[in-house]
């Protein structure tokens, strides 16, 4: 079990997975930082039990993972309680986002910047003005990298563990009435970008196909929603959306669920687009399972292992190394 877990957080940087040989099996005093985007404020029971579990390991969280300013204060608060080292864990339930592109980048991972920002609604990015109000601009300045005295490892999301297609197909099957006859929805924020959206799909069908099989499931699908688009993308996405729906609902009927840490926000926009007939839905997302807590306690630890994931250490706003 250790060995698998350890493998996904090398998932997260080539460069960890690389320099992993090298690094010494015990780890120097560590701390955990959470990025927690739309957890909706109900993060916090869980948090108490994962503090619990990783018994006075320091540990921080910030609700958002687009705000670079936020992630730097938790790491100085981090570093401030003495830790060499510090294990970021995104909650983006798909490694295939522009979030996680903006991460890997401020981690210093990834080489240049996204060009699909992550989403403004999370992000502290302001509107540009004039005619095109949904291009977005960091500050004026470009995204900064994250500075740390203390080592920085970005573990891999947890698609990459079979723990995800678990919960989704409880909270699927806590829905469906006959799930052999019923096809499983997965219903996900995708990326702004038309181009970017094509990567995530590829990737969150193969995680709904993954419920289908551990739900026992007819078929699965995905519907996806985005915000800050264009009329003509909102009307392609409503259109391509509506007729899947309305395959699976003639075939037998279907249950949705949020690929969300909570499915609040992403209900509202899936009701704005399609309404709510044709599917059961309970908006209910990953908070408040266990298994997650088992996750986060477990992948922390063997990252906590490896070292330091950064190939790019400036902070100059857009710069490189």
């Amino acid at each position: 079990m250790r060995a698998a877990v350890l493998a996904l957080a090398l998932a997260a940087s080539p460069a960890a997975a690389a320099g992993f040989g090298n690094a010494s099996m015990g780890h120097k005093d560590y701390g955990v930082l959470l990025l927690t985007p739309d957890s909706g404020g109900g993060f916090k029971a869980q948090l108490t039990s994962i503090r619990t579990e990783l018994q006075g390991v320091p540990l921080d969280s910030v609700e958002t993972y687009n705000d670079g300013t936020a992630i730097q204060r938790a790491l100085d608060r981090l570093k401030g309680q003495h830790v060499s080292k510090v294990v970021a864990i995104p909650l983006d339930l798909v490694s295939e986002s522009s979030g996680m592109d903006h991460l890997r980048y401020l981690f210093g991972i990834r080489e240049k910047p996204s060009q699909d920002r992550p989403d403004e609604a999370r992000s502290g990015m302001a509107p540009v003005s004039g005619k095109n109000k949904s291009s977005l601009v960091f500050d004026g300045r470009g995204p900064r990298r994250l500075k740390s005295d203390a080592d920085l490892v970005l573990t891999a999301t947890i698609d990459k563990s079979p723990a995800l297609a678990d919960i989704l197909a409880d909270r699927a099957k806590a829905l469906a009435r006959d799930p052999a006859k019923e096809a499983v929805i997965l219903v996900g924020l995708a990326p702004r970008s038309d181009k970017s959206l094509d990567a995530w799909k590829t990737a969150v069908t193969a995680i709904a196909d993954s419920v289908r099989v551990k739900g026992g499931f007819r078929e699965a699908a995905i519907i996806w929603v985005r915000n800050g688009t264009r009329a003509g993308q909102q009307d392609n996405d409503r259109e391509e959306n509506k007729a899947t729906l309305r395959r699976l609902v003639t075939g037998g009927g279907a249950v949705a669920v949020p690929l969300a840490l909570d499915g609040q926000r992403i209900g509202k926009l899936l009701q704005r687009q399609l309404g709510t007939g044709g599917y059961r839905w309970n908006g209910k997302g990953l908070l408040g399972d266990p298994r997650l807590t088992e996750w986060i306690v477990s992948i922390s630890k063997a990252a906590s292992t490896l070292p330091d994931v950064r190939q790019f250490k400036d902070n100059t706003p857009g710069g490189f190394r």
